[in-house]
């Protein structure tokens, strides 16, 4: 898994991507074609940085579950 700096970034640069493009949808839409378009960029940022949490979040779980079997084999 990444170091806990490298996801931060890319957290961090995700939610400017949501920020930026949510201004957009608020004050710069002309068509109903790029609302669309940037409600499905929205999205798929919003699904990217659920499943990075995900990810962390498994991954801090397995971390856990490791832990508890070492001690379980080394008494």
């Amino acid at each position: 898994m990444l170091d806990p700096y490298t996801v931060a970034r890319i957290t961090k640069r995700i939610n400017e991507q949501i920020k930026l493009i949510t201004d957009h949808i608020c004050h710069g839409v002309d068509t109903v074609e790029q609302l669309q378009y940037s409600k499905g960029r929205l999205n798929a940022l919003e699904a990217l940085l659920q499943d990075l949490k995900d990810l962390q979040k498994e991954n801090i779980d397995g971390d856990d579950e490791d832990n508890k079997t070492q001690r379980i084999r080394n008494p």
